[in-house]
């Protein structure tokens, strides 16, 4: 009687982490799944997930540079005083544009995406360039011409307003993609687990 006590308190610790690591995967399961749901939904309604995204940015950008100004104000013999003002001061104007102005501060972002693209192009197809000598070259310049000209269609859709719908569309890609990866994860971790056997 008392041998089979001491078994069974002997075991608890092991029978406790096995319940632990089954109820792992089932939350990572759960997190990928709402992601997944998060993340068509912003496909779904692609304005109203950029100006979610625009707004958090915002908010972002005006809290960041409220602590910056105050700790530049804090640290008044520092030599880089007012450098440190003026990027708290110009995060605190940029919020307040996103978050007071948000078609403004959407064509601002897109914008910026675009100009990005395009000048990550330029860069990709000059570094294969001075690079095509030791290195194979083709795909850097392919991957370089596919980045300009997406940035090109991303400017050029600020026009018409389709530009205005694509942060959100990527913001529900990448849920999506997130989601997935998390949901595989879980259901790999629950297949380990169930395939390992009982020592």
């Amino acid at each position: 009687m008392t041998h089979s006590h001491a078994e069974a308190v002997a075991d608890a610790p092991f029978l406790e982490g096995d319940a632990i690591g089954q109820a792992r995967p089932v939350w990572l399961i759960v997190l990928g799944a709402l992601m997944v749901m998060v993340g068509i939904s912003a496909i779904a309604f692609p304005l109203l997930s950029t100006l979610a995204v625009e707004t958090f940015l915002g908010a972002a950008f005006f809290s960041g540079g409220i602590v910056a100004t105050i700790h530049a104000f804090m640290e008044k013999d520092w030599k880089g005083f007012f450098w440190s003002l003026a990027i708290g001061i110009l995060h605190v104007v940029a919020g307040l544009v996103l978050l007071f102005d948000p078609l403004g501060g959407v064509l601002a972002l897109t914008l910026v995406l675009g100009a990005t693209f395009v000048a990550e192009g330029v860069l990709r197809i000059v570094l294969a360039i001075q690079a095509r000598a030791d290195k194979p070259w083709g795909m850097m310049v392919a991957s370089g011409a596919l980045s300009i000209l997406l940035g090109g269609i991303v400017l050029v859709g600020i026009v018409n307003g389709t530009s205005l719908l694509l942060l959100g569309t990527l913001v529900g890609v990448n849920f999506n993609f997130a989601g997935v990866s998390l949901v595989t994860m879980g259901l790999s971790i629950q297949t380990e687990g169930a395939t390992t056997p009982n020592e």
